[in-house]
């Protein structure tokens, strides 16, 4: 069966002298594997260009229900992101996000308003003329909510230490050494009630340390996830 939908890029390898894979998270049927031959041949039809980190895209590709790779006919770019491409600060949180996206997201997760929550999310950071400093943080807590373990921002003057395990402020001290304290809680509680559209100051130091920490809470939620590497980037590029 063909069938055509919109997909976020996340992942391309290399497979045998000429074609690639893919992993792409679509509307239609959530993340799949794609295979697409002769991309790496000189005068390709379809180009790989195409399947950079976080590229929206409308392919065709045939369907089959068993588990594994699929087979992709046709491509295209839906939106072009230019701004991205160009700046290097929003590229750099593309690649974080790219990261986070790949690693937290299972394979068997089919959810359309996680789609449009990623589609949505890429544009607004392309479109964006604000600062995007706090973008990777507003971003991996609205994801958490999709992924099934959001933050409950219960905080308040009493309630001023984040349980990472739990996923809550609470007024003493958990027993275990997965928590933040202040100024790190009131930050978190700043995030949960700010959208990717709005803006947010936070310095340098309580960015990279609030990060680290969502890294953490990700982590904990899902063993899985492994080491992250791009984070580290943001440090040298997101300074001010």
């Amino acid at each position: 069966m063909l069938i055509s939908t919109r997909g976020v890029v996340l992942y391309q390898t290399d497979y045998s002298e000429t074609s690639i894979i893919v992993k792409i998270y679509t509307e239609q049927f959530g993340l799949q594997s794609y295979i697409v031959k002769g991309v790496r041949k000189k005068g390709a039809r379809i180009k790989r260009n195409l399947f950079g980190p976080l590229s929206l895209v409308e392919l065709v590709a045939y369907r089959k229900e068993t588990p594994g790779l699929q087979m992709m006919k046709d491509v295209t770019c839906y939106h072009q992101l230019n701004a991205i491409a160009s700046d290097i600060a929003k590229s750099s949180v593309v690649l974080f996000m790219n990261e986070l996206l790949y690693r937290a997201i299972p394979e068997e997760m089919h959810d359309k308003n996680l789609f449009e929550f990623l589609y949505n999310s890429i544009i607004q950071l392309d479109k964006t003329s604000e600062n995007v400093s706090a973008f990777p943080l507003l971003f991996a807590i609205q994801l958490a909510h999709y992924l099934g373990f959001e933050p409950h921002n219960n905080y308040t003057a009493d309630r001023n230490v984040f349980d990472l395990q739990e996923g809550n402020f609470c007024r003493q001290l958990p027993g275990h050494p997965n928590y933040l304290l202040e100024p790190l809680s009131y930050a978190l509680s700043r995030i949960l009630d700010t959208g990717l559209n709005q803006t947010l100051s936070l310095d340098f130091n309580t960015r990279s340390a609030l990060l680290e920490k969502l890294i953490e809470y990700y982590r904990l939620h899902i063993p899985s996830l492994g080491e992250l590497k791009s984070h580290h980037i943001l440090t040298i590029v997101l300074r001010d």
